[in-house]
């Protein structure tokens, strides 16, 4: 088999079917462990790492090498909708939203200008939430193909400011929301800085601007409960920067990845690694041919019509095979 030196980028095995959408990490890790996994059609025993060239499938479906960056989407999450990605019986989640919102888009336009459709949804796919919302709530979701970035964006470490627009009952209590912007502390969990401001203000209702460091142990809505102010609507405008603008209400969109959050992206391990070649080198007669050593220490031009009767189209010879001038078997081993 010919190979080829080059700069590749090498993925846990795992990893990169749950980068492809196919499954989870835990359910490749399990489909492993079942025989169900192939890589360049053999039966994966183990969750090796593998090259970008290497074709990896699941159950016959093949899953294709990661891009240089995460996968990232934006949708709007209406109010009593699980913020979950498993389907369950009776209750509407971001998978059941999703595809609602696939079909419908299918019988308005119709099957055949809704080809090519299935590989843009991700009701069948795998996603990572980022920052979910609770059920009341509603607003800007972010989904990810890949857990350590969404970690990392959720990270408080990272300092990623979400803004809400919270609509409570009566006026808040001036003095607490001037506190919370040196330290919130509520029931033994500290969010940190919280930025409060009063957008609109009538006699019974008061709409506030709430800018945080969010986190799932960080809920927004038990610290309005222990303070006491009862929430009738909360909304999420922006998760740093990206803002609820930025998606329509009846769609999954992808978005880029901001240059301000390039530096949480994953390092992916690229190295410099001997990969198999697919197809051969054009001849500048335009004929296909095997690759070869040439111009090297080894194996030098000079005599090339003596290399040429060597390997055709196979990169090992035997021992009954002549070889260039200064090569022997010690120097085709690869």
């Amino acid at each position: 088999r010919q190979m080829q030196m080059l700069v590749t980028r090498f993925e846990r095995l795992s990893r990169r079917i749950s980068l492809a959408g196919l499954a989870s990490g835990k359910q490749a890790v399990q489909a492993i462990a079942a025989g169900r996994v192939k890589v360049d059609g053999k039966v994966a025993s183990s969750n090796f790492k593998v090259f970008t060239e290497a074709n990896v499938t699941l159950d016959d479906t093949e899953a294709p090498p990661p891009g240089p960056r995460p996968k990232l989407w934006g949708l709007f999450k209406p109010r009593k909708v699980l913020c979950q990605d498993a389907e369950k019986e009776g209750e509407k989640t971001l998978r059941s939203l999703m595809r609602g919102w696939r079909n419908k888009e299918v019988k308005a336009t119709g099957v055949t200008m809704a080809v090519g459709l299935d590989d843009e949804c991700l009701d069948d796919k795998h996603f990572v939430i980022v920052s979910g919302l609770s059920y009341q709530a509603d607003g800007l979701v972010l989904l990810t193909n890949d857990g350590l970035f969404a970690e990392a964006l959720q990270n408080v470490q990272n300092r990623i400011l979400t803004a809400y627009d919270v609509k409570i009952a009566g006026d808040p209590p001036v003095d607490l929301l001037h506190s919370w912007r040196k330290k919130a502390r509520v029931g033994g969990i500290d969010y940190g800085q919280v930025f409060c401001s009063i957008i609109k203000r009538n006699g019974t209702t008061t709409r506030l601007r709430v800018r945080m460091v969010e986190s799932p142990e960080r809920p927004l809505d038990l610290l309005f409960e222990r303070a006491k102010m009862r929430i009738y609507r909360m909304r999420r405008h922006a998760f740093g920067p990206y803002i609820l603008g930025d998606v329509p209400p009846d769609r999954c969109v992808p978005l880029a990845v901001h240059r301000d959050l390039m530096a949480l992206c994953p390092q992916a391990d690229v190295r410099q690694a001997l990969v198999p070649v697919r197809g051969g080198i054009l001849t500048e007669q335009g004929k296909i041919r095997g690759v070869r050593l040439e111009d090297s220490a080894i194996w030098p031009s000079v005599g090339q019509e003596e290399v040429d009767t060597v390997y055709k189209g196979s990169w090992h010879g035997s021992a009954s095979e002549s070889y260039g001038p200064g090569a022997g078997p010690a120097h085709l081993r690869t």
